[in-house]
């Protein structure tokens, strides 16, 4: 009977668009942030994860707040950018450069590159901080732990997404 509550709950939830993904996590692993001791992480939400868009919001270890709006787009070029600097800095039309250097050379153009399941996401901090999450969600049906990404910020830093 539990069984049954629990997949009539859900498919009412899916229906209705009120699904959220709680639980993620966004770590530095390059940059002025991934140098501290501990590194300062991020815990984040995002709603209507297998929709075309949803809200995004953030906490990073420090206090400061984000909010912002993901939507699904097609990974359809590569953005050559030097992780770090300036003109890597969001916004930017895709993360191609953090990819590769969070799973490594390539990985972009082997994996991501030509997917139609990629969400970008924009969330702006409450004390200036703009943060750039792009992440690769899978089909329907997948749990959702097998949802992972990137982010960078305008502070020079990149983040590997665990959701």
């Amino acid at each position: 009977m539990k069984a049954r509550f629990a997949l009539i709950l859900f498919s009412v939830c899916m229906a209705s668009g009120c699904t959220a993904a709680f639980g993620q996590r966004l770590f530095p692993v390059q940059g002025p942030a991934a140098a501290q001791t501990p590194p300062p992480a991020f815990t984040a939400k995002l709603t209507n994860i297998y929709r075309q868009s949803g809200k995004i919001t953030l906490v990073q270890a420090n206090g400061e707040s984000f909010q912002g709006t993901w939507t699904i787009v097609t990974a359809s070029f590569v953005n050559a950018k030097t992780p770090g600097t300036p003109a890597s800095y969001p916004p930017q039309p895709n993360l191609a450069f953090a990819w590769d250097a969070v799973y490594g050379p390539g990985y972009y153009v082997g994996t991501i590159l030509g997917s139609e399941n990629v969400g970008q996401a924009v969330a702006t901090g409450d004390r200036g901080t703009v943060l750039q999450v792009e992440f690769h969600r899978e089909q329907l049906g997948v749990p959702e732990d097998n949802h992972f990404g990137v982010a960078v910020d305008n502070k020079g830093n990149i983040y590997k997404v665990v959701l």
